[in-house]
């Protein structure tokens, strides 16, 4: 594997601060950093780390992608059946927050254009010699059907009320679920406050919508990139047969080129 992560594993025993200090050293980081990444202060942070107080939905995203991890493993824990995020070369994270401001429909293409460039310098240098390559063009546009369509754009209150209203879901009965004042729901849909954490796998029963979906409008990464899962594995696995190096220098390259044209076109 073509990569220096930490594999992630179960850890349901454990609460979300313990989570957030595994994660940071598993990623060679610091709470400073994490506090600096989040736009919180470190103060803050020791206060999660030692379980003193959870993390807001806003920061959730933002840990996960500092934290190379993902939105179920660092609210429960559980491990899920293809964990994306233990395959991803060194830096790429980087450049998926890179591309974040990209158009969702477009992701995909920048991936396949990063893809075809690295895979096509390290063929011209090679002599034209590809480590294992595999075609991956019949993957190509083969997008699933997701439980949700895309609602990133939505606030958090937004889509609690969008599936709220779908399922026909009163407050009264969400309130006895979570366990919480018929208010307290309320307020939840109005976005003056947010559920907390913890409440948040109980809330997704009731809703029958996913963790990542709930927080961020997106089921998993690869409705996020606009691209299919099988054509998503062959592309990993084809850049992790390359010197990590390579990859991650690419990345990093690639990711300051997105920026420039972002900052160009503003």
């Amino acid at each position: 594997m073509n990569n220096n992560h930490t594999f992630h594993t179960s850890a349901e025993h454990l609460q979300i601060g313990d989570r957030i200090k595994l994660r940071i050293q598993d990623v060679n980081s610091s709470r400073y950093d994490l506090a600096r990444y989040c736009n919180v202060t470190l103060r803050t942070v020791y206060n999660w780390c030692e379980n003193k107080s959870v993390p807001e939905l806003k920061v959730i995203s933002l840990l996960c992608f500092r934290l190379q991890s993902n939105i179920p493993w660092l609210i429960t824990g559980k491990v899920e059946k293809h964990q994306w995020n233990d395959v991803f070369p060194d830096d790429f994270f980087d450049f998926l927050n890179v591309i974040k401001e990209v158009q969702p429909q477009r992701r995909g293409d920048v991936l396949r254009s990063v893809f075809n460039m690295v895979m096509s310098l390290h063929t011209q240098i090679n002599h034209g010699y590809i480590i294992n390559a595999r075609d991956i063009s019949r993957h190509v546009n083969y997008l699933p059907v997701y439980q949700h369509q895309m609602q990133e754009h939505l606030s958090f209150c937004q889509r609690f009320k969008l599936q709220k209203s779908q399922l026909k879901i009163s407050n009264q009965t969400i309130a006895i679920a979570c366990n919480v004042s018929v208010k307290t729901v309320y307020n939840w849909s109005i976005g003056r406050y947010q559920p907390s954490i913890e409440l948040l796998p109980t809330l997704c029963k009731v809703l029958r919508v996913n963790l990542p979906w709930l927080i961020t409008g997106i089921c998993d990464i690869t409705q996020w990139l606009n691209i299919g899962e099988v054509e998503l594995k062959e592309m990993l696995y084809q850049l992790n047969q390359l010197p990590a190096r390579v990859t991650s220098q690419i990345l990093k390259l690639v990711s300051i080129m997105v920026k420039e044209i972002q900052c160009t076109v503003k």
